[in-house]
């Protein structure tokens, strides 16, 4: 339990040196970005092709 609550206390410090670099920050903001578009694009696509099959049901 002392070597968990230790691992955790040093993760969290680590998290909050991370918070406070503008770089880092400049980063995690660009995966998410990229990562929600990629998301956007797949589902966007998905869409055109559902759409398509119901047309050529009728």
């Amino acid at each position: 339990m002392i070597m968990e609550q230790a691992l955790n206390t040093s993760r969290l410090e680590l998290l909050r040196r991370r918070i406070n670099d503008e770089d880092y920050l400049h980063a995690a903001i660009q995966r998410l970005a990229l990562v929600l578009s990629k998301e956007l694009m797949d589902m966007t696509q998905e869409g055109t092709r559902h759409e398509r099959q119901r047309k050529r049901r009728k």
